[in-house]
């Protein structure tokens, strides 16, 4: 189906989702009867989600419109909220104009708040902090990415894509046919869009989007991953569902995060500590789970998969060039000052914070030191049949 719409009288929420294109206004009476008994027997709030409506024409817009004025003469003391996100432009535009003609209409750009650590991200500086991680990670998680089902062949969805670095190397190495990233960054995506052309890869495509609210066919991709993304999300179940949705029956979950509290380095092991702690802390206070990787059997589990799968991917120093490890760490410290900064931390904190990652980066590269960096890769099948 091109569109649906379903009631919620619990939530007093009415979804919509797909295309609403209809010819001329009578098409809309059977959804304007739909709303209109919504807003019969909602008690102080409807709320019509529209974050999953790809396209609305002109005609539907203004059925839409009438039924708001409708409600809002029938009903004065309900307040009626409209839920939008950025990742489709158009409803930005559109919606707002009905929220400045009725006082009791409200307009809210639900993926502002689920994403606190975006404009972290949004910073071309970040860029920085991925080029050299995304490659360190890639020359362990190689070895292991068969086991968590991946096959030649499989079309593949990268959630929190990134750089898409990931989707360019399954391209080359394992032979997928078609990778779809997703980010909800254009700062990151314009980098991964420019690569995969200067590639000339036709079989791997880049798009902006909603982790929480993909634009994507139900049970369309045989592999869907999400790679140290879930950790920095404040609502990574939201995440996992939409995962599972456009997941193929039989077909495979894999995510990857990280475990900060089991990062360590010696010497100086107090001050490496400490710093991490804080970080941990901090990312909190940010809607961020620094430690989500050892929540991956439970996560999977809880989504409703099988045959899962975990790994431990142990970066250290004596199993990676340590030159390399010390360049991801320094590389963090972009990240550290900007939470530090958005959490309010004082100049001696702050300097704390620099002199344990200093510790840290000096670990690795020292002949006698030790420095570790704890990843957990897992995955997990989607059933054949509901549960």
């Amino acid at each position: 189906m091109s569109f649906s719409i379903r009631v919620d009288e619990d939530d007093q929420q009415v979804a919509f989702a797909g295309m609403l294109r209809p010819f001329i206004g009578d098409h809309m009476k059977a959804i304007r009867a739909t709303l209109e008994a919504a807003a019969k027997n909602a008690r102080a709030e409807l709320c019509l989600d529209f974050k999953r409506l790809k396209y609305m024409n002109s005609i539907a817009f203004l059925e839409i419109n009438r039924f708001v004025r409708w409600a809002v003469d029938a009903r004065p003391n309900l307040k009626i909220k409209l839920i939008i996100s950025s990742v489709i432009p158009w409803a930005i535009r559109k919606f707002q104009v009905i929220e400045q003609l009725y006082p009791n209409v409200s307009v809210v750009i639900y993926d502002k708040s689920l994403y606190p650590i975006q404009q972290v991200i949004e910073d071309e500086d970040f860029l920085k902090v991925l080029r050299t991680q995304e490659k360190i990670v890639w020359e362990h998680e190689r070895s292991i990415i068969s086991k968590h089902g991946l096959l030649p062949g499989m079309r593949v969805a990268d959630i929190g894509c990134g750089l898409g670095d990931f989707g360019v190397r399954l391209s080359d190495e394992f032979k997928v046919e078609y990778v779809l990233g997703i980010d909800h960054s254009r700062v990151l995506l314009r980098y991964a869009q420019s690569v995969a052309m200067g590639l000339r890869l036709e079989n791997v495509e880049y798009q902006y989007g909603d982790a929480a609210a993909l634009l994507l066919p139900d049970n369309s991709y045989d592999f869907v991953s999400c790679r140290l993304s879930l950790q920095v999300f404040n609502q990574p179940e939201r995440i996992l569902q939409e995962l599972y949705r456009i997941c193929k029956p039989g077909g495979r979950i894999y995510i990857t995060n990280e475990m900060m509290s089991n990062i360590a380095g010696y010497p100086q092991q107090d001050a490496i500590r400490w710093t991490y702690d804080q970080m941990i802390a901090m990312g909190r206070k940010l809607g961020m789970d620094m430690d989500f990787g050892f929540k991956t059997r439970e996560i999977l589990l809880d989504t409703g998969l099988e045959d899962v799968k975990v790994d431990l991917i142990n970066i250290n120093n004596m199993n990676t060039d340590p030159f390399d490890l010390a360049k991801v760490v320094e590389s963090w410290w972009y990240v550290i000052d900007q939470k530090a900064e958005k959490t309010g931390a004082d100049a001696e904190m702050r300097e704390r914070l620099r002199l344990g990652h200093t510790a840290h980066v000096e670990a690795i590269v020292s002949e006698r030191g030790y420095a570790s960096w704890p990843i957990y890769a897992g995955s997990g099948r989607k059933p054949l049949r509901p549960i």
